[in-house]
């Protein structure tokens, strides 16, 4: 009757592992050298909200959210540093980070359990809300609607404006049609006397 033992648990940090052994553990695979992830502030506001919808507009950006309630931007790039091997050009001079970084522990090993939610696009993270966060959601709408109601508004004022210089054309420093009227300067107030 024959025992198989356990090997003690590795309780080595990140830093103590030696650069052959990180390069075994990383053998193949690149994926913490292509991305770069930001902890942003999470958003409680509908303009908050909104900025990171705006965010997801744009190519090579996601946003993504660990629990409790930890929001990150993520970055798809590559490091400038990576070789045509998929080696750190810059081993032993790397950034700290990268050091601290334990590819024992890391997505391909282990999966990613804390994470709530990831957003590829603005759609995903707009359904997201309309899901998980109702209130948000319908704060967000109404704040947009509100902003669209203020911008229509304003957008209405320069046109009467507009159309007003365009009725006048005798009027001092009438403009041509298609000039929206300027920003009145000193000399154009002397003529208007």
């Amino acid at each position: 009757m024959s025992r198989t033992s356990t090997p003690p648990p590795d309780t080595r940090i990140a830093l103590q592992l030696p650069a052959s052994e990180n390069a075994d553990l990383c053998s193949g695979c690149t994926r913490c050298c292509e991305t770069v992830s930001i902890e942003v502030d999470t958003p409680r506001s509908p303009w908050e909200y909104d900025q990171w919808i705006w965010v997801l507009h744009h190519q090579n950006l996601e946003v993504y959210v660990e629990r409790p309630e930890r929001w990150f931007l993520h970055i798809e790039t590559r490091c400038n540093q990576l070789n045509d091997e998929g080696r750190c050009k810059i081993h032993g001079s790397h950034p700290i980070l990268c050091r601290e970084y334990d590819p024992r522990v890391c997505e391909r090993r282990l999966p990613l359990a804390d994470n709530v939610a990831w957003f590829k696009d603005a759609g995903e993270l707009e359904a997201w809300l309309q899901r998980q966060r109702p209130a948000s959601w319908k704060r967000l709408v109404a704040w947009r609607a509100s902003k669209a109601k203020q911008a229509s508004k304003k957008d209405g004022q320069v046109l009467l404006s507009a159309l007003l210089q365009i009725g006048d054309p005798g009027a001092a420093g009438h403009e041509p049609a298609t000039h929206l009227p300027g920003r009145t300067t000193r000399r154009t107030r002397r003529a208007k006397r």
